[in-house]
């Protein structure tokens, strides 16, 4: 039994380290996409992470609505050797934040269950 747990945790640890890799770079003034949960890397070993969306009142496709309605769309910002702080772009609001040296601008949001997000981080002004 001792030998069987110890080769699931060994599985579970090569699993994790499977799906924990590196973030992929991003380059700067380029749109990119993320998925929800999904990281990235920004030049001098800041990141980014798209953790999701709240307070979605988008009209759905395909239907009539009054009103289009917006979204928030959560992130979070890490700098290098520095704390980790949220960033909450809105649709129709704020799609922009500074972060850091950089601006966040949300290009686009799909709709559905866990929206792709598309985002650019461009030089601040």
């Amino acid at each position: 039994m001792n030998r069987l747990a110890s080769m699931l945790l060994l599985a579970v640890a090569m699993l994790g380290c499977a799906s924990g890799g590196t973030a992929r770079s991003v380059a700067l003034g380029q749109p990119f996409t993320l998925q929800p949960g999904e990281r990235v890397s920004l030049p001098g070993d800041a990141s980014l992470r798209y953790l999701t969306i709240a307070n979605d009142s988008r009209c759905p496709p395909d239907a009539q609505c009054i009103r289009a309605g917006d979204a928030d769309v959560l992130f979070e910002f890490t700098p290098a050797g520095g704390t980790t702080g949220r960033i909450t772009l809105n649709t129709e609001r704020m799609t922009s934040a500074s972060i850091g040296a950089w601006q966040l601008q949300l290009v686009t949001l799909e709709q559905g269950d866990a929206p792709r997000a598309t985002v650019r981080v461009d030089e601040a002004r």
